[in-house]
């Protein structure tokens, strides 16, 4: 099937406008591939609309050159163009970004490098390479502006391309060179006696040969003619004869200035200028063109599908593993404080009072209160009453402090979260999500909820319990009301009260003796007996259920805390990637692609 260029921008056009969309929400460890891929992607499309044989070019080629820290490509554009255009220096790693030379403002493609273009004035001469910043130096700039300068400046020179260093200690000016390079439509490989053997230039040597790049190799520095000679026959054993094309001389030497040393003229610097301005680009072979597209499409695959497709497979089964979690038991009960309640009521009541459990209570009470008779015994002959306080035990009974249940639930929110940690953070993927933001919006920390807000669930729910309770504590229950009524229309009824609440055992024998003297009291003392089983009941019913319907509120407000933590977490995992469904409909797009190729 033969390859048709035309017909490959379009889908590759589309996988470029997915990525774009993709790179801002991908975790930081994954967009430096997809990045470098868009920059591929668009030098692609640009070498597919301009590059094509026999296509009409009305401006001059791009030719860039490139080469290791100190090999003096600042000065070798400077000497090409005849003028101190673009900054040197002695000191290493100087250029910082690409630096054009054009002869109009026209010749530069809109939008080339795919980065922001700004032109240089004659007071920025001579000018310096900024990162992520494409700078135009327009000849003829140098005459003050004079446009006439400009426009009568020869076209014969291409547009030159400055370069970083490809082996410096900087990764992002190999990078920018690396950029440049793949965006170029021919290549001047720059290198000096210590460094034509340095390894980061071989593969670029061969990926302008597997691309069709027009390429000329260059010697700068050098003082004696072996050194250029060892450099010639490196590129020969590598393969490399012809890809200067039309000149048979592989090497040219431009001489150190203080050097004696003077090359062949058919290598010297005016034969390298002539060369550099008879590249045709216009000459790439179709077979450079499927190459750089096949390699485009390859490392799609390689080092931004497939590894976006692991990630996702790892997402879906931490989600899974995250949805099958059992749903948190909670471990609270405030049948503490109702207990306390009905306690209270029970206490309060007259069929308790008067009932056996009170005596039964007062006997275990004996031996405090026969330590405590004589005082006892002394207050009654003294004031004729005795106080209830006086008959309690020495220790007395206590409230049982209530539990911390704000302190509960936060602990147990703690375990819950503890247990999502140790599923998200169980696998080696997510340890680079986490790791790459570790605060702010978009980070894990942000999907988790302080603890102590699930504390603050058992404040709000029992705020409604605490005022039902504090009213039924300060109540009368339903037996006394109804007794005391009764008994208040009685001779001595007031009397009978007050020793019902002071001592229960003596009212108990002074109904036994004197039964008579107050009548029908015995029944009710009897009948309390009876039904003080049923009242209790009635009251331990009503405050069973106030404690079970909190305690119901409770669990459920913190299940669906428990729910929406674990829904967070999984929003957040099913961001670091995108869906399946995207990734397939991308890698069907990757494989049309790869179809137009043949």
């Amino acid at each position: 099937m033969d390859f048709r260029p035309e017909k490959l921008d379009p889908p590759v056009g589309r996988i470029e406008a997915t990525l774009t969309e993709w790179v801002s929400a991908l975790p930081p460890h994954r967009r430096p591939a997809v990045e470098r891929w868009l920059g591929d992607a668009a030098a692609l499309r640009f070498h597919l609309a301009h590059g094509l044989r026999g296509g009409k070019r009305n401006r001059p080629p791009l030719v860039a050159i490139v080469g290791g820290t100190g090999a003096g490509k600042s000065t070798l554009v400077n000497r090409l163009i005849g003028t101190n255009l673009t900054a040197t220096s002695f000191r290493r790693t100087f250029t910082a970004g690409p630096v054009v030379i054009v002869a109009r403002a026209q010749d530069l493609p809109d939008q080339w490098l795919g980065w922001e273009h700004w032109t240089a004035k004659a007071e920025d001469l001579p000018v310096r390479g900024q990162d992520k910043t494409l700078i135009i130096v327009v000849r003829g700039t140098e005459a003050a502006g004079d446009a006439r300068a400009a426009s009568g400046a020869s076209t014969a020179m291409p547009t030159l391309i400055d370069t970083p260093d490809l082996d410096g200690d900087t990764p992002a000016h190999h990078a920018v060179a690396d950029r440049v390079f793949r965006w170029v439509e021919a290549v001047v490989f720059a290198v000096t006696p210590e460094k034509y053997q340095m390894t980061e230039l071989p593969p670029y040597y061969r990926l302008a040969k597997r691309y069709g790049v027009p390429s000329l190799f260059v010697m700068n520095k050098c003082e004696e003619a072996v050194v250029a000679e060892d450099y010639q026959q490196q590129l020969a054993t590598q393969g490399l004869a012809g890809v200067a094309g039309e000149s048979p001389q592989r090497v040219f030497i431009i001489p150190r200035d203080e050097s004696g040393y003077e090359p062949p003229a058919p290598q010297g610097l005016a034969a390298f200028r002539a060369a550099v301005t008879s590249l045709d680009p216009a000459a790439q072979p179709i077979e450079g063109l499927r190459n750089r597209a096949g390699d485009v499409l390859n490392r799609l695959r390689d080092q931004v599908l497939a590894p976006l497709s692991e990630d996702r497979k790892e997402i879906d089964r931490l989600i899974s593993a995250l949805h099958g979690m059992e749903a948190p038991v909670v471990g609270v009960n405030v049948n503490p404080i109702t207990q306390q309640l009905q306690r209270r009521l029970q206490q309060r009541s007259v069929l308790y009072l008067i009932g056996p459990q009170r005596v039964l209570e007062r006997v275990r009470q004996a031996p405090a209160l026969l330590a405590r008779l004589p005082r006892t015994v002394w207050d009654w002959f003294r004031t004729g009453e005795l106080s209830g306080d006086l008959l309690k035990a020495s220790s007395g009974d206590k409230a049982n402090q209530p539990p911390d249940f704000n302190a509960v639930l936060s602990d147990q929110f703690a375990v819950v979260q503890s247990r999502i940690d140790d599923i998200v953070r169980g696998s080696p993927a997510t340890a680079k999500w986490i790791d790459a933001k570790t605060a702010g919006a978009g980070s894990y920390a942000a999907t988790r909820f302080d603890p102590r807000e699930a504390g603050k669930i058992a404040e709000q729910e029992l705020a409604d319990l605490k005022a039902w309770l504090e009213a039924r504590w300060n109540a009368n229950p339903r037996d006394t009301r109804m007794i005391q009524r009764l008994i208040n229309h009685l001779p001595g009824g007031k009397k009978l009260a007050q020793w019902s609440e002071s001592a229960p055992y003596l009212l108990t024998i002074v109904l036994v003796a004197k039964g008579a003297v107050f009548g029908h009291l015995d029944l009710i003392i009897l009948g309390g007996y009876s039904i003080a089983t049923w009242i209790g009941e009635k009251i331990s019913n009503e405050v069973t259920g106030r404690a079970k319907a909190t305690n119901l509120k409770i669990e459920q407000r913190f299940v669906e805390m428990a729910s929406e933590q674990i829904r967070r977490v999984t929003q957040w995992l099913d961001q670091q990637a995108p869906s399946r469904r995207s990734i397939e409909a991308l890698e069907q797009q990757a494989e049309d692609a790869a179809t137009i190729l043949g």
